[in-house]
């Protein structure tokens, strides 16, 4: 077996891979878009990570296809410079071992390195248990996790709280919401996430709030406890594309919510989630879809035992830039 340089020649072979890699993940995750199990779909994806500036490896045994590794390097202030391996960006032929992920990496990452990239990320599908530990052994761990919800009739908050009121945000809770708008970042920026907050973007932070308190297509609610703002979530139609593997049909996308420490265990968040998914319910949603990070102990138990059920995990590995010149010799 030889792994090269993927070129896009290679498109077709990769295709029927990730369509069936996507196959048998919608055995465990059926929540998932049906649409990528054909052929079609999945090539669709793959074309757009190429139209990126991209590069990949391919995994060649007897002039078959048998693997293949897509990514991008990027650069920006919170990652530096880093490498996305996106949700459709892997797949190998279910005849081969699990290690073949191991050394598709291992060529590709040396790539990435040469060209200063240290931080890289891999979006990695939930229920194949071998491909996730795959992907630990080569050094990654958690960091977010993707979740979809599927609305059923009679969706109850698991606690109430009469003394809670929810209604949508206005013109008039613009100043609330600027001073609530840098909780998430400031809980993030605590242990055991310790995600950086930086103050300059508390600005930006606030000025992105408040504008969805216009946007037409934000539903954006707000639980006031005696007449004070204690905890909010907004809720987007979630766009499922072409090229998104795990966004599907009829999903909305829960983008944001928090609730403020001092009106935790009141059941704020369960209050807010049962409006909001009643009220997209009624409006024809059938999904919802959300993310938090692994690390935040609060998120990580609230939202799966409110049903999301976890489709997508992000993983992370950072690599020591030393090793440019600690070669060792």
């Amino acid at each position: 077996m030889n792994i090269v340089e993927f070129k896009n020649s290679y498109i077709d072979e990769a295709a029927s891979l990730l369509a069936k890699r996507h196959i048998n993940e919608r055995m465990m995750n059926p929540e998932l878009p049906a649409k990528f199990e054909e052929v079609e779909f999945a090539r669709k994806a793959i074309e757009a990570l190429l139209k990126e500036k991209s590069f990949g490896v391919a995994a060649m045994r007897d002039s078959k296809l048998v693997g293949y590794m897509v990514g991008t390097i990027s650069t920006d202030k919170n990652r530096e410079r880093h490498t996305w391996i996106k949700y459709a960006g892997f797949a190998i032929a279910e005849k081969e071992d699990i290690d073949l992920i191991r050394e598709l990496y291992a060529r590709f990452s040396n790539e990435m390195v040469k060209h200063g990239s240290f931080n890289h990320y891999v979006m990695v599908p939930s229920g194949d248990g071998m491909t996730l530990d795959a992907w630990f052994r080569l050094g990654f761990a958690y960091e977010q996790v993707h979740g979809i919800h599927e609305i059923l009739e009679g969706t109850e908050s698991l606690s109430e709280n009469h003394d809670l009121q929810i209604r949508l945000a206005n013109k008039e809770d613009e100043e609330s919401i600027r001073e609530l708008a840098t909780v998430i970042m400031e809980h993030q920026a605590k242990a055991p996430v310790f995600a950086p907050g930086f103050i300059e973007e508390r600005n930006d932070y606030q000025d992105g709030y408040t504008s969805l308190i216009d946007d037409s297509t934000a539903n954006f609610w707000l639980a006031l406890h005696k007449d004070e703002i204690v905890g909010f979530q907004v809720y987007m139609p979630a766009e499922a594309t072409d090229d998104n593997m795990y966004i599907p049909d009829s999903c909305i996308s829960l983008v944001v919510g928090a609730t403020v420490e001092s009106a935790r265990g009141m059941g704020v968040g369960s209050a807010l989630l049962y409006n909001g998914l009643k009220h997209v319910k009624e409006n024809g949603y059938t999904l919802c879809e959300t993310d938090w990070r692994m690390t935040n102990i609060e998120s990580s138990r609230f939202w799966p035992r409110n049903g999301f059920k976890p489709v997508v995990h992000r993983l992370v590995r950072h690599i020591d830039q030393r090793v440019l010149w600690a070669k060792g010799k």
